[in-house]
């Protein structure tokens, strides 16, 4: 439950902190004409924010990873929960019998080759 409540929040991170910066700039837009003081507040916490936002972002996913990496262990798929989990040695990967996604020893996903791109290259 942890583990895959851990993988929305991780999946939804980058557009949650790009909305709050969204929101930050159109507070500080605002302020330019009523607080320009505040205006400036905003700009500066919002540049030092970025340090804890990047934080934020590595410390859930290495979480993440070392639930995924116990999660495999046990020979559960992290994504669906359900197995076999089959271990390719040759590649350093697991892939999940159930629904094919594809882990990487470390606990992190593979994402799939973008097929449409293969093929342009081809021709």
């Amino acid at each position: 439950m942890v583990l895959r409540l851990l993988r929305v929040v991780n999946r939804a991170y980058a557009f949650v902190a790009f909305g709050l910066y969204m929101l930050a700039f159109g507070v500080a837009f605002l302020c330019v004409f009523t607080f320009p003081l505040g205006a400036l507040a905003l700009v500066i916490l919002g540049v030092l924010s970025l340090a804890f936002v990047a934080l934020g972002r590595d410390a859930l996913q290495a979480i993440e990873r070392w639930l995924s990496r116990r999660s495999m262990q046990q020979g559960r798929c992290p994504a669906c929960r359900m197995g076999p989990m089959i271990s390719d040695v040759m590649h350093g990967a697991w892939r999940c019998g159930g629904c094919l996604v594809c882990f990487e020893s470390d606990g992190s996903e593979l994402r799939p080759p973008d097929t449409d791109a293969i093929e342009m290259t081809a021709v």
